[in-house]
């Protein structure tokens, strides 16, 4: 049986991944700020094994006291084939110029976008480091972490650190007996709540405001659904890891 962990499980991208890794071969524990009512019916309709746990993760301290319990739950898990830990759980806010940048807002986006994958990723790796099971860690990234956005400046450095954090496992990683496999990896323009936000914005703060109206007026956002079967069958294939920093839209198949 997999034990898999995903942050950010209540709607989008994270919801869509949700509904595909539900399964009676497989332990899934979700994060999410707010309940995902569908998923859980889902799983009392199939009597998959689902540990859903409501936890604002831009909050540093609540983020902690889960780091500590999800690490108690790898620990005590039996039967395990593989461990997988799902950083998906983000935010796109604040959105404006750098100027307008203020510590509240930004450190909750700092929080969430980076300081969180790292906590949970440290519990996910002290925790299994002993159990001799294969382990894999995916951090979902995006585009603007290697390329800059006028607009988005805290989006896209807690991205670039994020790349950068994936690095860091593997060259730490490297030549130990069981080492993580990590990847951070890009999903592409997905027709999600965090393209209403950006298409909301004010075009004063984030100049490529119209682009983003246009991919949705143009039906040329991915679905999530579609995404979400796309990367985790990239998590499942034997190279997974190969690739520390990817992006789905240059994977074949």
């Amino acid at each position: 049986m997999q034990f898999v962990i995903l942050t950010g499980a209540s709607k989008g991208l994270g919801a869509a991944m949700a509904e595909r890794l539900l399964s009676a071969s497989r332990h899934l524990v979700c994060v999410a700020r707010s309940p995902n009512e569908a998923l859980a019916a889902q799983a009392r309709a199939s009597g998959a094994p689902l540990d859903y746990r409501q936890c604002d993760l831009s909050d540093a301290a609540a983020a902690a006291r889960l780091a500590d319990s999800l690490g108690q739950a790898l620990r005590a898990a039996s039967g395990v084939s593989r461990f997988v830990l799902i950083n998906n759980a983000g935010t796109i806010e604040p959105i404006g110029r750098v100027e307008s940048l203020q510590d509240a807002p930004l450190a909750r986006a700092l929080q969430l976008n980076l300081a969180a994958p790292m906590l949970l990723t440290a519990a996910f790796l002290a925790a299994t480091a002993a159990s001799g099971v294969e382990r894999r860690v995916l951090n979902i990234s995006t585009g603007a972490a290697r390329y800059p956005v006028a607009g988005w400046s805290a989006y896209c450095s807690a991205k670039a650190a994020l790349d950068m954090f994936t690095r860091c496992i593997v060259a730490e990683q490297a030549g130990r007996p069981n080492a993580v496999r990590a990847c951070s990896l890009a999903p592409g323009v997905v027709d999600t709540g965090m393209q209403a936000t950006i298409r909301a914005a004010d075009p004063a703060g984030f100049p490529s405001v119209e682009r983003f109206r246009r991919l949705k007026a143009e039906r040329a956002l991915g679905a999530p659904g579609e995404v979400a079967a796309r990367i985790l069958a990239y998590l499942e294939r034997d190279d997974f890891g190969a690739r520390e920093i990817d992006d789905i839209r240059e994977v074949a198949g």
